[in-house]
């Protein structure tokens, strides 16, 4: 195996590890990280398969504290729009545009994400159609860069849900949408090229999900949210340079 693909497995086991503790980020910092040595397309029907195990297992776990109203009618019709938006200007974009956009979107999130930890800001009320929008623009950032939890963080962050609920919630979305996008890739043949790298990326999950689960309950939330924010800026900014 080359450095390219090591370099992919570690980006994979750090991104699962994340949205195991966060229930969010395994593809923001899996791609961030891997999109340094491969393009953003060549990416996709690797990650959104294996983003479809781990999300599956964790989102079963987590069924009890879901609020089903907020992901059946808040949330899912928003960015499943969306998403069909993204897919459709996937393949018109250029390679340099792509990485450059996902580069500025992760460098936006993880800065104002580590302004709001330091300074201790409270997320205000948000009216409904200001939550539709940028779900939808959520959407449109998990067709193009099969990752939307970004924008959708944002969304939803005003809602006031508790830690748990917020978890839940996050992982039944990406189970949903991208069990949607690998129907699509199947579709468009894009997944059978790379069976073989997701059945033997797949183990890493389970690691990955262990130590997520493990440190969901025994680290500081702040703190750790501080880290992956520091990760995704030096992702951001290398991506930005090469």
């Amino acid at each position: 195996m080359t450095v390219d693909y090591l370099w992919l497995g570690l980006a994979i086991w750090l991104g699962f590890t994340v949205q195991a503790v966060a229930g969010f980020g395994s593809m923001v910092v899996a791609v961030s990280l891997s999109s340094l040595m491969f393009a953003i397309p060549e990416l996709l029907p690797i990650l959104i398969p294996l983003n479809i195990l781990a999300t599956g297992s964790m989102a079963w776990q987590c069924r009890r504290d879901v609020d089903w109203m907020l992901l059946l009618k808040g949330i899912l019709p928003s960015m499943i729009l969306g998403m069909g938006a993204g897919i459709l200007l996937l393949d018109e974009l250029p390679g340099k545009a792509l990485k450059t956009g996902f580069a500025l979107l992760v460098l936006w999130f993880a800065l104002r994400e580590w302004i709001k930890l330091y300074r201790n800001l409270p997320m205000n009320p948000r009216p409904a159609w200001w939550r539709q929008l940028w779900t939808l623009l959520a959407g449109l950032a998990q067709g193009l860069y099969g990752s939307g939890g970004p924008l959708l963080v944002y969304a939803i962050g005003s809602k006031g849900l508790n830690k748990a609920a917020f978890r839940a919630v996050l992982l039944c979305v990406w189970f949903s949408l991208n069990s949607l996008y690998t129907v699509v890739m199947l579709f468009q043949h894009k997944v059978q090229p790379v069976a073989g790298l997701i059945l033997l990326y797949a183990p890493l999950l389970y690691l990955a999900i262990r130590l997520g689960n493990y440190l969901h309950h025994r680290v500081d939330e702040r703190q750790f949210k501080q880290g992956v924010c520091a990760l995704l800026v030096m992702s951001a900014l290398a991506m930005l340079v090469s």
